[in-house]
């Protein structure tokens, strides 16, 4: 038997932010990770395999024995099987056992499979996250003419436009472009800087089946209306189920979408068992409910939670739920998004007013590269509370989506951004007269005063 002291199931962006951080607050414990792979995909970096990294795939993949080392984390490529909390053991695949004190587990995400008929045919490839099964596709892809790429969520939306700016020819297949980021019209001005002669955009249409060739392979994709097209394989980014069979079968508790219960410091229902990531439940900042959120930004913000509260609450949880915070890039455009839409806001019956500000990204507009930039405010309509943003433009984008959902997480109200002070340049950022999240925070406030 191998003994550990923490041990962690899962060696994705939770699992090898969770060895490190215990390795920092708990120096003298002895902490082993398990993984079915020695070598681990950045997820969000899975689309770029098939464009920007097309000649050198290996570079999204990470040496997880080599970090592990530097960590002072001893590293098992073994699949866990059984878990007997009695005993305070976890059995491998080829029976070897591994006891612990503090168990975590993250087990992470595995791809839906769709209710798509022939969804298993030759050429048509899901989006794991299996460095093996991502090689293999991506040699198969890059002989590949026309693709279909059925899911318009951020995964299907970038491998769309990867395999575009390749060369390819791609038939994107789905509802509107993010549509649970997006209010309508910015997924509109979306879908104006992603669809050229490269992309063909099948909006709001159901895949029924994919076609197959008299070898069994897919050759074509069936819509639920009857419309047929052609394509050489298909590219199924139909989303992703939480990989929780071994919880369930250990008799820990599990919520909504068969994700592991936990508490606000990540710990499950077993004593000394924790979960973290795409496996465990994810809460709505705001409704509370149990929502299908699967981000690496969330799944290291737990692993840093559970690890420093393993033996002691030494830090109290700053964040009752997730923002579902993230960003983009189509083109030279950069896509923010933080919080909750207006649409999906008036879904759920609450009362909100909203402001898009759009301005130059660099002061004067005509210095080079300038971009124009569009920041969307959602704010509780009573409150002034921010509660959703959205956010389009340059290279910015990408931090000043993450200043934003600080605001959300924060609660801040329209009103604490009047004044808020800012660092501005004119190579660097919009002018100090016009900042978007000041204006369209005022905005807001003005709708707010006229009341």
């Amino acid at each position: 038997m191998k003994n550990a002291d923490i041990l962690i199931i899962g060696g994705g962006p939770a699992g090898m932010v969770a060895s490190a951080t215990s390795r920092q607050y708990y120096p003298d414990k002895k902490v082993i990770v398990v993984k079915k792979f020695e070598k681990s995909l950045v997820p969000c970096g899975i689309p770029y395999v098939f464009g920007n990294m097309l000649d050198s795939p290996h570079d999204d993949m990470i040496p997880c024995g080599e970090m592990a080392e530097k960590m002072g984390v001893e590293l098992h490529e073994d699949e866990i099987v059984e878990l007997d909390f009695e005993r305070r053991i976890a059995i491998g695949k080829g029976g070897e056992e591994y006891g612990y004190e503090k168990l975590i587990l993250a087990t992470g995400s595995v791809p839906r499979e769709p209710a798509i008929e022939n969804f298993d045919a030759e050429g048509v490839f899901f989006v794991p996250k299996n460095p093996d099964y991502i090689l293999e596709m991506h040699g198969k892809i890059e002989n590949m003419s026309e693709i279909a790429v059925i899911g318009t969520g951020f995964i299907g939306v970038e491998i769309a436009g990867e395999l575009a700016e390749k060369g390819k020819k791609v038939h994107l297949v789905g509802s509107r472009l993010l549509k649970h980021a997006f209010d309508p019209e910015l997924s509109e001005y979306m879908e104006t800087q992603m669809l050229h002669d490269s992309v063909s955009f099948h909006k709001d249409k159901r895949t029924k089946r994919i076609i197959v060739d008299e070898n069994g392979r897919a050759c074509g994709v069936e819509f639920t209306d009857g419309e047929k097209i052609e394509c050489d394989g298909v590219v199924l980014a139909t989303g992703y189920r939480p990989q929780t069979e071994l919880a369930k079968k250990s008799g820990l508790s599990m919520r909504t979408g068969n994700t592991i219960y936990v508490d606000e410091y990540m710990r499950t229902s077993q004593p000394d068992v924790f979960a973290i990531g795409d496996c465990a439940e994810k809460r709505h900042f705001l409704t509370k409910r149990t929502v299908p959120i699967m981000l690496a930004s969330t799944a290291t913000a737990e692993a840093r939670v559970a690890a420093a509260n393993l033996y002691k609450i030494n830090i109290v949880k700053s964040f009752s739920g997730t923002i579902d915070v993230f960003s983009t890039v189509l083109g030279n455009t950069c896509f923010g998004s933080a919080g909750i839409t207006e649409e999906d806001a008036a879904k759920e019956e609450i009362n909100t007013v909203s402001a898009t500000v759009i301005v130059d990204g660099k002061h004067p507009s005509k210095l080079p590269n300038n971009h124009k930039q569009a920041v969307r405010l959602v704010a509780m309509a009573n409150s002034g509370i921010v509660i959703g943003a959205q956010v389009i433009g340059g290279i910015d984008t990408g931090e000043m989506i993450n200043i934003l959902g600080v605001i959300i997480e924060k609660r801040m109200t329209v009103y604490d951004l009047l004044n808020l002070q800012v660092a501005t340049h004119p190579l660097l950022t919009s002018g100090p007269t016009s900042y978007p999240i000041i204006q369209a925070a005022q905005n807001i406030a003005v709708q707010h005063i006229s009341c």
